[in-house]
This record gives structure tokens, C-alpha cells and sequence, in this order.
């Protein structure tokens, strides 16, 4: 019999294999940390200072971004008053620089792996002010930046204060390599991010992350957003709070900047569905779920890698199809202990295309496609 529609034909073979059981999300948040800034001073078990100009880490001087401020962990850029924190940034003649503020971090003391993140604040302002709330990958799984990640909960530059950015960074590489998508939310009748506290807020679900300013949604990515490069938002991450000077993107002060300027932080929360687990908890008791992750890289030529997770010990069947249908490898087929696991897939025998990978265990099956350009 001759096929009229090949097309159709495709999709329905492509939907059937790819047709999994869909659990809707139960959004039932829980808070699960939190730092109120209740404290006479910074809880050094969470937080961690950041000193100099960028090069004490392994960046150009001025923290890859051409920034002009000196970190530091003096009481007058830093310091918590009537429970908030205050990050303040002074016009001084300081080591090698003219300016001084202060840079935290919660690396391996505060790293999560989805959730809904609160933070109420309230941002600097003024030509040449950069305030930042954001995540960085603790363990750079993927490669160093932007290839792991950074997801910005909120930055402002201070020449439009009435502006909040939320961003994801990825890519291959600095610079030619690098990628970003973002969005922005701006307030109306001449408010400003100055005037007073606002909630900034991610929610950050394995293939979604979605931005609000007091509850407003106004931006989301999803892993299709990022392509040709793969979704990094697959491992824990942790917190950055910073008020950087100048650079590439705000530009550096003028006579118009008043100093000092100040980011205060009421507080920070961080709450997780029921349905899903911590980081801490996936690190300690290994995955809670069954997972097949979208392989990397994608597009990929020849080998690409292949991520699951088991919450149990047992067989696991790893095979790649056509989008005919028809098997044209064999990943995995024998035993797994419970846990997090990546195999290599080499496809220099397959021609370009996409093709469906799918995972089978004895209560569970997943698929995925990938991408082969050669």
C-alpha cells in the first residue's frame, strides 16, 4: 500500500514512543531554608565573604565584567542592621581601586537544586550601580562558565532603577560561546526599585524557570529556548548577593552618582514541591525519582552523554531509535545500582537526524530525542 501522508506518519510513530504517563505538578511549596537576617551579624556557617578585584578567584581584574570595585568584609560595606542586611557601596580610594562593596556567596553551605525562591529587597540607584541576586552551579558539572550555568534572580542597573532583569546564562564558552535570555519587568508611575521592598522571585522546576516581581510573572525559559545548547539547569546551584560599580553592561558612574549607595535584604526563602527533593537530600540519599535527563551535548557529533537517575537498584534498558521507529542502538542493558549514572553514546556509525532515546526499567519508562548533525 503507498503512503499518501509520510508526515503524519512520523509524528504519530515519534508521539507514541515518546507517550509517557504526565503527573501534574502539585506545587505544594514547603519551606525548607531560610535566613532572616535576624542576627547581630553575618552567619558565617551560610555565607561567605568575597575579597579583591575578581583575579584571587582566576577572572580578569574587575570580576570579568571591567567592574571598579574592591570587595571587602569591613563593617562599612557590609553589615546587618534592624534584621537586614546591608550591602553598601562607597566611593573611596581603597588598594588599587577607588571604589568599595561587598560580594557574598552560600557555596556548599546553601546549595539547592530546584524550588521557589523568595528574596524581598530593596536596590541602589544611580549611573554606574549594578545590584545583583543571583545563583551559580556548586560543582560545574558541565564545564566552567557559562556551559554549567548562572541563573540571575534579579539584577538592576542603576541608570534604569525602575527596571528588574531576570537572566539565564549557558553556552559553550566565554565570549563567542556565551548565550543569555532574559526578560525585564518594569514598575509604572515613576516607582522605582529604590523606593521600597519588592519580592523577587524564581520558580525552578526540572525543565521550567519562571520570574515574578510581587507575584507578577513576566518572564520563562524552557529547555527549547536554550538550543543549540543544552539545558545546565540539572544540578544544585548556589547564592550570590552583590553590588558591583561600573562595567561592561551599566557603565561607570558620573557626576550624577550619589554615593553611598545601598542594597538592603529583608530576607531569603527557599521552599521545594513536596514531589521533589532537595539538593541536600538528593547528595545524601541519593535521587528520590525516576529521571532521564536531556543528553549533552545537543546537537552533538559523534558522542553525546546520556543521564538517569534510579531511586532503586535494577535493570535498566537504554536503546535509540529512528524516527521510523526501528532500533539503531543498544546504551545500556544490564543492572544499576540506585543512584545518579551517565553513559557516553558514540553515534559515528548513524547519519544526521533526530533520534528518540528511551529508558525502561521494570516500573518505569521515559523518552527523549536528540539531535545528530554531522
Amino acid at each position: 500500500m503507498k503512503l499518501k501522508d509520510t508526515g503524519s506518519l512520523l509524528t504519530c510513530l515519534i508521539a507514541a514512543l515518546l507517550l509517557i504517563p504526565i503527573t501534574a505538578v502539585s506545587q505544594d511549596w514547603q519551606l525548607v531554608w531560610s535566613d532572616e537576617f535576624e542576627a547581630d551579624t553575618l552567619d558565617t556557617s551560610i555565607w561567605e565573604y568575597m575579597y579583591g578585584t575578581g583575579s584571587q578567584y582566576g577572572l580578569p581584574a574587575g570580576w570579568g565584567n571591567s567592574e571598579l570595585q574592591y570587595y571587602t568584609d569591613r563593617e562599612e560595606n557590609i553589615f546587618i542592621q534592624d534584621g537586614k542586611l546591608h550591602v553598601r557601596a562607597l566611593e573611596e580610594s581603597y588598594r588599587t581601586r577607588n571604589y568599595t562593596s561587598a560580594r557574598i556567596r552560600t557555596i556548599n553551605n546553601a546549595d539547592f537544586l530546584y524550588g521557589k525562591i523568595e528574596i524581598r529587597a530593596k536596590m541602589p540607584k544611580g549611573q554606574g550601580l549594578w545590584p545583583a541576586l543571583w545563583m551559580l552551579p556548586t560543582d560545574n558539572v558541565y564545564g566552567g562558565w557559562p556551559r554549567s550555568g548562572e541563573i540571575d534572580i534579579v539584577e538592576i542597573i542603576g541608570h534604569e532603577p525602575h527596571v528588574a532583569h531576570g537572566t539565564v546564562h549557558y553556552g559553550s564558552a566565554p565570549g563567542a560561546g556565551h548565550a543569555l535570555t532574559g526578560g525585564r519587568y518594569t514598575l509604572r508611575n515613576d516607582s522605582t526599585f529604590n523606593d521600597s521592598f519588592h519580592v523577587f522571585t524564581i520558580i525552578w522546576e526540572p525543565e521550567r524557570i519562571q520570574w515574578f516581581v510581587d507575584g507578577n510573572l513576566y518572564h520563562f525559559v524552557w529547555p527549547s529556548h536554550l538550543a543549540p545548547y543544552h539545558w545546565p539547569f540539572d544540578m544544585r546551584f548556589h547564592f550570590l548577593f552583590n553590588v558591583a560599580v561600573g562595567g561592561n553592561w551599566p557603565g561607570n558612574p558620573d557626576d550624577t552618582t550619589e554615593f553611598p549607595q545601598e542594597m538592603v535584604v529583608d530576607w531569603i526563602r527557599v521552599y521545594q514541591d513536596a514531589e521533589l527533593t532537595s539538593a541536600d537530600d538528593d547528595l545524601h540519599d541519593g535521587p528520590k525519582a525516576f529521571e532521564l535527563h536531556q543528553n549533552h551535548p545537543n546537537p552533538f557529533n559523534p558522542t553525546t552523554n546520556i543521564s538517569f537517575d534510579l531511586p532503586e537498584s535494577g535493570h535498566v534498558s537504554i536503546r535509540v531509535y529512528d524516527v521510523l521507529g526501528r532500533q539503531v542502538a543498544n546504551v545500556a542493558n544490564r543492572n544499576f545500582q540506585a543512584g545518579s549514572h551517565t553513559l557516553t553514546f558514540d553515534a559515528g556509525d548513524l547519519g544526521s537526524g533526530t533520534y528518540i532515546y528511551r529508558l525502561v526499567t521494570d516500573t518505569y519508562q521515559q523518552s527523549r530525542t536528540m539531535q545528530l548533525v554531522k
